[in-house]
């Protein structure tokens, strides 16, 4: 929670996703953290996958048949205004496109309605406030899994070891549709290693996974670390964790909808890690892909790059 809402998500577009246009000039495959988890990965651990078709909580056609799914949307959006607090944003988001989206819904009485995003942003406004909770998971900012000293020296000797034995040490821009079946590490380049106060201030580091393609018939989740030294017993709760992608399964669609492979891609920030990683002067790091199921097998991407975002 710490990583998905506080230290990945000090930008709108990291938080909410990327801008969603009408058009397929307007399409965009670019998840939030919110999205990924705990969105997606709620939806997935709800339901059994034995049921005859694998209706649960994880597939778009069933999901609304359990009662979960409303406390578990209600908590979503409970956590947005969480997001907003904690970042103190009032999101003076004025794009009409945003604003006059509309959805139709039935009513207690079942007549069918009509409602727009920006019907719906206030709470208050329409009748209900979240209780406030202790957030102990705010105070959890994680701990390396080893001391970022020992993990850069590791780091370096392994380079060398691979330089010297001509085994191949991948950079970003050589895996262009790379299976994700197994763990793979990364080297990749900082375009700004000596940024200014002000500059870090004003911009997030975004670490960018783009090109991922799934099979949009199963659920994929692969995780994202920064100077990662050992793959095994590792999770969420180090620093070295820079964030998860999970997809959901779309079961229930047309066949012809399903096979369309878009290329989707997740932007998490990762300004506070580098600088609790003693990173943020250096200039590459090791990104580490580690996949948790084994559909990965099937899933590709493109490359790992640094963007900054204002």
């Amino acid at each position: 929670m710490y990583n998905q809402v506080v230290s990945a998500a000090k930008k709108p577009e990291l938080f909410m996703g990327c801008p969603l246009y009408p058009g397929e000039d307007g399409f965009c495959d670019g998840p939030c953290t919110i999205e990924l988890a705990p969105h997606n990965t709620n939806h997935t651990w709800v339901g059994l996958e034995s049921n005859p078709n694998q209706e649960n909580m994880g597939a778009f056609y069933s999901a609304g048949f359990d009662p979960c799914f409303y406390s578990h949307h209600a908590n979503i959006d409970r956590i947005w205004d969480i997001w907003r607090d904690i970042h103190d944003m009032q999101l003076p988001i004025n794009d009409t496109v945003w604003l006059d989206s509309h959805f139709y819904f039935y009513d207690e009485n079942l007549q069918l309605i009509k409602m727009k995003v920006s019907d719906v942003l206030n709470t208050t406004k329409m009748g209900y406030i979240y209780e406030k909770t202790d957030l102990t998971w705010l105070d959890k900012r994680p701990k390396s899994f080893v001391s970022p000293q020992i993990a850069k020296h590791t780091l370096k000797i392994r380079e060398n070891y691979y330089k010297e034995t001509s085994r191949l040490y991948l950079l970003s821009n050589d895996i262009k549709g790379r299976s994700l079946e197994n763990p793979m590490t990364i080297k990749v380049y900082r375009p700004k290693p000596y940024r200014i106060k002000d500059e870090m201030k004003e911009e997030e580091e975004v670490l960018v996974v783009y090109g991922v393609i799934i099979n949009r018939d199963v659920k994929v989740k692969f995780d994202v670390y920064v100077n990662l030294v050992n793959e095994t017993n590792v999770g969420p709760s180090y620093r070295e964790f820079a964030g998860t992608f999970v997809g959901l399964p779309q079961m229930g669609m047309k066949s012809s909808s399903r096979t369309i492979n878009r290329k989707s891609s997740i932007k998490l920030g990762i300004s506070e890690l580098l600088n609790d990683l003693e990173a943020d002067r250096d200039e590459s790091i090791w990104v580490t892909i580690l996949p948790r199921t084994t559909s990965c097998v099937d899933a590709t991407f493109d490359g790992v790059r640094i963007e900054y975002m204002k």
